[in-house]
């Protein structure tokens, strides 16, 4: 089954204007997507076809995609109100968060901001705030692609962040992911990459009791395992892991089935 969008355009929010699509059964559960740094809404064009009994919304958050680039620094903060913005305009109630990377990173922070808001969470390899040596790495390459450009630096980042088997039996998948990253507006990606540099972890107590799903790639050189078993043991009881084999960072398009399964596993938990 293709994607069928139901609506598109823009949504205002304190950021910019956000591009937004929506498709699926008004009558499902309502599953918002938050793409990762230098993604799109096309990050998870491979399981939208598959989950149409949904009520499915993604957005561009702001300086990515088709959104407007903002004038002024971003933060975590501000990509949760683009969250908000988005779930305000479309009236979303009792949202699946589903959230890639730094959109992982995104949706624990709404999660814990609007815990009557956000029901559950899949998370596809969640980075954590990183340290002073991956802070001053980050704020060189938002420098670079403000100088250069994102040719830059897109294949040294699409070089780490698929499995070796991508490389061989799903060029597809890591042409789609250069894609994306080329096509981004350097200042918007910059912004990103700072507002990662800067962040923080989410206050924790808010999502106590919340069924929360972590996948981690075997071979994500990104967000590691390891990273991954750390976010389970701070969310406490209800968070689980789940390690994808043969798979790096880009989980949605290394195995779309498992993404799918995930998805649908903790949403018939309700």
């Amino acid at each position: 089954m293709a994607s069928k969008i139901t609506s598109s355009g823009y949504i205002d929010s304190p950021s910019g204007r956000l591009f937004f699509e929506r498709e699926g059964s008004p009558e499902g559960a309502s599953i918002l997507f938050i793409h990762g740094l230098g993604g799109t809404t096309n990050a998870y064009q491979m399981l939208v076809p598959e989950l149409q009994d949904f009520d499915l919304v993604r957005f561009d958050w702001a300086g990515h995609g088709r959104s407007s680039v903002p004038s002024t620094p971003t933060s975590i903060e501000s990509y949760v109100e683009d969250c908000e913005a988005v779930i305000n305009s479309l009236k979303l109630t009792r949202v699946i968060a589903v959230g890639h990377s730094l959109g992982g990173l995104i949706a624990l922070h709404l999660a814990s901001k609007q815990p009557q808001l956000i029901s559950s969470l899949v998370l596809f390899g969640p980075v954590r705030p990183p340290p002073p040596a991956g802070q001053t790495g980050l704020k060189a390459r938002g420098s670079l692609v403000r100088k250069d450009g994102m040719v830059a630096v897109a294949d040294t980042v699409v070089a780490n962040a698929f499995a070796a088997e991508s490389y061989v039996s799903r060029r597809a998948q890591v042409t789609l992911a250069r894609e994306l990253l080329t096509r981004q507006d350097p200042e918007g990606y910059a912004l990103a990459v700072e507002a990662l540099a800067a962040s923080s972890l989410p206050a924790w107590e808010p999502l106590r009791g919340k069924r929360i799903l972590i996948l981690s790639g075997s071979e994500d050189k990104v967000s590691t395992v390891e990273a991954g078993q750390g976010s389970v043991k701070d969310i406490g009881s209800e968070a689980e892991q789940k390690v994808l084999q043969g798979v790096g960072h880009w989980h949605m398009l290394e195995d779309a089935t498992a993404s799918v399964q995930a998805i649908r596993e903790i949403a018939s938990l309700g």
